[in-house]
C-alpha cells in the first residue's frame, strides 16, 4: 500500500511539472517526452505488478487457487492494457501540442 501511495504521489508531481521543451530543440524535446512516457510506464506496471501480486497472495488458500490466479493476471492485464494506452495517448497529445506550438511560433 506504501508503494501504491509513493506512485500516486509521483503521477502528481509529474503532471504537475512542467517539461522543459524547446522549439529550437525539436529532437531533444521528442526525446524527453518519450523518456518520461516510457518512465511513467513503468512506473504503472510496477505498481500493477504490485498489486498483482498482493491479489495472487488472496487466491492461495482458494479450492481453486490457479484458477483464481489466472483470473487475476487477465483481469490485471487488462488493467495495465488500458492505463499504457492512457498513457501513450497523453503523451502523444503533449507532443503534438508541442509541436502545434513550435509551427505557430514559425509562421
Amino acid at each position: 500500500m506504501k508503494r501504491w501511495a509513493l506512485g500516486l504521489a509521483l503521477a502528481g508531481i509529474l503532471e504537475a511539472a512542467q517539461l522543459d521543451l524547446d522549439c529550437a530543440r525539436p529532437a531533444a524535446a521528442r526525446d524527453l517526452i518519450g523518456r518520461v512516457m516510457l518512465s511513467e510506464i513503468e512506473w504503472a506496471e510496477d505498481v500493477n505488478r504490485e498489486a498483482l501480486w498482493e491479489a495472487f497472495g488472496r487466491c492461495a488458500d482458494r479450492p481453486r487457487a490457479e484458477a483464481c490466479r489466472e483470473e487475476q493476471r487477465e483481469r490485471f492485464a487488462a488493467e495495465f492494457a488500458r492505463q499504457k494506452a492512457a498513457i501513450q495517448a497523453k503523451y502523444r497529445q503533449m507532443l503534438n501540442d508541442f509541436e502545434a506550438r513550435c509551427q505557430a511560433s514559425i509562421t
